[in-house]
């Protein structure tokens, strides 16, 4: 025995909303700002070469240098990759930008700590920090400009409308 009900079934309507756009502001303040980071501690690290002329490259340099320079080198470009990848709207740029904006903030309290060329001249982590605010030349202006980038870099790209805005292109 079939039990039919006497009144007709409706159908539940469920409209279809469009997801909210999402503006891409903060995911290009993030990009421009790694740019900011990568032209900061690379431009540093090329102007160091550039003014020890008297090195031929970079493996001349004490070991600690050479990690530091290199290790900033590696940074700029983490960081110009990460910059192209939020500007063609990959998912995996935020993460590559913040990664990059961290890496390049903490290579300056390690440098007087590894470095054995500015223990060989007496320079102590204080005398460090002080020439590096007083902006004296090229070299301590680059670092401050990549640093300040690098926590505008962190910053922009762990605000959610950046993944919000990521998430919009429907791509990995």
């Amino acid at each position: 025995m079939n039990y039919q009900s006497e009144y007709p079934q409706q159908q539940a309507f469920h409209p279809s909303y469009p997801l909210a756009q999402s503006s891409p502001a903060t995911a290009v303040l993030a990009g421009l700002s790694s740019l900011a980071v990568a032209g900061g501690i690379g431009g540093a690290s090329a102007y160091f070469l550039a003014e020890f002329p008297s090195y031929g490259n970079v493996f001349d340099l004490p070991a600690g240098m050479q990690s530091i320079l290199i290790g900033r080198l590696a940074i700029a470009a983490l960081a110009l990759i990460g910059a192209i990848m939020l500007f063609a709207r990959r998912r995996a740029g935020a993460p590559v930008v913040a990664i990059s904006a961290i890496l390049g903030a903490a290579s300056l309290p390690l440098e007087p700590v590894v470095s054995e060329m500015l223990r060989g001249i007496g320079l102590s982590v204080s005398d460090y920090f002080q020439a590096l605010f007083e902006f004296n030349d090229t070299y301590t202006i680059l670092l401050a400009v990549g640093a300040a980038a690098a926590l505008l870099a962190f910053l922009f790209a762990i605000l959610p409308p950046t993944g919000r805005w990521l998430r919009g292109a429907r791509r990995y």
